[in-house]
């Protein structure tokens, strides 16, 4: 478990406090990362090689990615961002969670679609990066791209390189919404070794508790909701969940 001196933004995508942890704890000194975006909602904009897009509405840098470039370098990394678009003209059965065949509710297990961006020769990918770390956000969760982010992230790794995926759990829509199922089995479906499930805790620890604020936006939506309804008050989110593999093969294949 990570936790922090100082709390820290529940809703950031690329909080700084968390970024520099993990590239510590995951990278060396003139390491090479990339900072790899969620895939944003499709768009008309053209695909570049590799499925990559470098210029669509919402795939520019913003604040918090800049700042998260910024950090990687000032802990004496090589930073680089790649950006990579959803095709949604393309579909292709997406990885079942390990769990699917555990659950007795079957809307629970994620539908057999993924959008993928266009089928194109990825061999050439240099696969040199040390470090990827990519953010995503559970309400975006369900476009099924994470067997495109896993299988893009493996072709960019070096032979021992990690990616590792900052993300967490999310009620607002007034249902859970747990993308780390999905997460860990698109990244054994790109023959990626599942390392480890870190919990950054958001809030510090003093005198032996949590000291909570009124919590984020969100959060305050979804407790008013629940009164409302006559239902429980739901738990207070105070953490993030990083997932953490490795590539163990050489260009992403076995």
């Amino acid at each position: 478990m990570w936790t922090v001196n100082e709390p820290v933004d529940l809703d950031a995508s690329w909080p700084g406090a968390f970024v520099e942890r993990i590239v510590t704890s995951f990278s060396e000194p003139d390491a090479r990362v990339v900072l790899l975006p969620w895939p944003s909602p499709p768009t008309h904009a053209p695909i570049g090689a590799h499925g990559v897009i470098e210029h669509a509405p919402g795939a520019e840098p913003g604040p918090e990615l800049d700042d998260a470039v910024h950090t990687v370098e000032r802990l004496g990394r090589t930073a680089r961002v790649e950006h990579l678009a959803v095709d949604p003209d393309t579909t292709a059965p997406t990885t079942r969670p390990f769990w699917a065949d555990l659950v007795d509710n079957p809307r629970s297990i994620p539908a057999a679609v993924i959008e993928r961006a266009p089928a194109a020769d990825t061999d050439d990918i240099a696969g040199d990066a040390d470090l990827v770390i990519t953010s995503l956000r559970p309400l975006v969760s369900g476009d099924r791209a994470a067997d495109q982010v896993a299988l893009f992230a493996a072709r960019l790794l070096r032979v021992g390189g990690i990616l590792v995926v900052f993300t967490h759990c999310d009620w607002s829509g007034g249902e859970l919404v747990d993308p780390t199922g999905a997460v860990v089995a698109a990244g054994q479906n790109a023959d990626l070794l599942y390392l480890q499930h870190v919990v950054a805790v958001h809030t510090p620890v003093k005198d032996g508790r949590f000291p909570l604020d009124d919590g984020s936006q969100d959060e305050a939506r979804t407790r008013h909701r629940a009164v409302v309804r006559g239902l429980p008050a739901p738990h207070r989110r105070i953490h993030s969940d990083i997932q953490v593999f490795a590539q163990p093969h050489e260009g992403g294949r076995r």
